[in-house]
């Protein structure tokens, strides 16, 4: 799909967007703006809700952007180039030059974002009684994104590829093992796990309640096609690589309503996030 457009450089790193985030940032609008119309302060107000669900998308994205930037930095300290952060449908994407030639390194990149959304998580909730005194509204907001970056980091921090916490399983492994391939063998597993508990736990809703597309199954699918993208990158070339830290909307909040993903790619190493 292309580079998409360049807005500006944050720390030598080009921030892009391609057309297609305009896609997602209207559907996440539409759904943040349902649930502002809900609240009694906005119930009578059409402007103000879609005011309120526009702000909630668009800041949701400023999120994943500081998590991909806690990742970039990280990278840049550990003497990694950072190509670019792109923002697009699924979410947005941080290609960097090349994996850490360390596992402690690899730790600490994998680390940093999770790690940025605690902290924005527990920086919102904690202000969330203040943001009421100025109005319930922003109170709201507040209080639904923090509990949008802690979902965010939580679910990052599943222990398996292509998520931040397979990264993180992966550099453990290699640390105590002394083998960064035996840490890919192992991070690959308990993504293919956890992919095939999403996909079950979707039939399961399904025949429950009668679902015919869960969003469970639909969560274990995309997770099992970045799997397969990773294992098969993974055993490609021993030349220098390209990693890409991905953060993708839809498997960490499969509602629109109550979070978002991250998956991280190395296209000849393969890692996601």
């Amino acid at each position: 799909m292309g580079d998409g457009w360049q807005l500006m450089r944050i720390r030598g790193i080009p921030l892009r967007i391609q057309p297609s985030w305009f896609i997602i940032l209207v559907l996440l609008s539409l759904a943040f703006q349902q649930q502002a119309a809900s609240l009694p302060e906005a119930s009578n107000a059409p402007a103000l809700s879609w005011l309120l669900g526009l702000s909630t998308a668009l800041l949701l994205f400023v999120s994943l952007l500081l998590h991909e930037l806690g990742h970039s930095l990280a990278a840049q300290r550990e003497g990694i180039k950072v190509s670019s952060i792109t923002l697009h449908l699924i979410g947005g994407v941080a290609r960097m030059e090349r994996e850490c030639s360390t596992a402690m390194g690899s730790f600490r990149v994998a680390a940093a974002g999770p790690a940025v959304s605690f902290l924005l998580a527990g920086l919102l909730l904690a202000s969330q009684h203040s943001a009421d005194h100025v109005t319930p509204l922003l109170g709201n907001l507040v209080a639904q994104l923090g509990v949008l970056n802690l979902a965010l980091a939580l679910f990052n921090l599943l222990p398996g590829l292509p998520l931040d916490g397979g990264l993180i399983l992966k550099a453990l492994v290699w640390q105590f093992t002394g083998s960064q391939r035996r840490g890919i063998q192992v991070a690959t597993a308990t993504g293919r796990l956890l992919s095939l508990t999403a996909i079950m736990l979707g039939v399961w809703f399904s025949q429950q309640w009668g679902i015919s597309r869960s969003l469970a199954c639909d969560v274990g699918l995309v997770w099992r096609g970045s799997l397969a993208v990773s294992v098969s990158d993974s055993g490609s070339a021993a030349t220098p690589h390209q990693l890409e830290s991905r953060s993708r909307i839809f498997q960490a909040f499969p509602g629109a309503g109550s979070g978002s993903d991250l998956a991280k790619s190395e296209p000849n190493a393969s890692s996601r996030c």
